[in-house]
């Protein structure tokens, strides 16, 4: 597409996936206070994990800077997983506003 500028902003952030009962995920991210979700078995999780990643970060100039995913410690029945958003995109879709 001539004259389109295709960069995308891409970040990856660690979350904590706490897996209760009936498959239902509870997930949050340590580097981004309040940024709490959930889902109902891995796919749907993994899909609301990075929603709430872009619209926790879409219009922030700076960013938190990452932990590294092996820095993280949780509890047993908890997993930690690398979540990617595309800001760029997310910034297209929504209204400005600041949580």
């Amino acid at each position: 597409m001539e004259g389109m500028n295709m960069s995308h902003r891409i970040v990856t952030y660690s979350a904590i996936f706490k897996k209760l009962e009936d498959d239902f995920y509870v997930i949050s991210f340590p580097d981004l206070k309040g940024a709490i979700t959930e889902g109902r078995g891995l796919k749907d999780a993994m899909k609301m994990a990075a929603t709430t990643l872009a619209s926790r970060l879409y219009s922030r100039r700076e960013l938190p800077e990452p932990t590294n995913i092996k820095d993280i410690k949780v509890e047993k029945d908890c997993v930690v997983v690398n979540v990617s958003a595309d800001l760029t995109e997310a910034s297209q879709d929504r209204i400005d506003y600041q949580i």
